[in-house]
């Protein structure tokens, strides 16, 4: 489960990234608040998916 997971967060992350720069280039807005808040859901659960992915696989080595 944890492998899919990370992919799906990586995903999001790279999604989140290449949104905002190929938006910012095309139109030239770098500073917008509507790309701001479409950017950030997607670059903040890709970040956190990664975490809770990381944390699990360091939980069952401990075990």
């Amino acid at each position: 489960m944890v492998n899919w997971v990370r992919g799906i967060s990586a995903a999001l992350l790279f999604i989140g990234l290449a949104f905002y720069l190929s938006w910012s280039i095309m139109y030239g807005t770098w500073f917008d608040i509507g790309l701001y808040s479409f950017t950030i859901v997607l670059i903040v659960f890709g970040v956190l998916g990664i975490m809770l992915t990381t944390v699990k696989d360091e939980d069952s080595v401990l075990n």
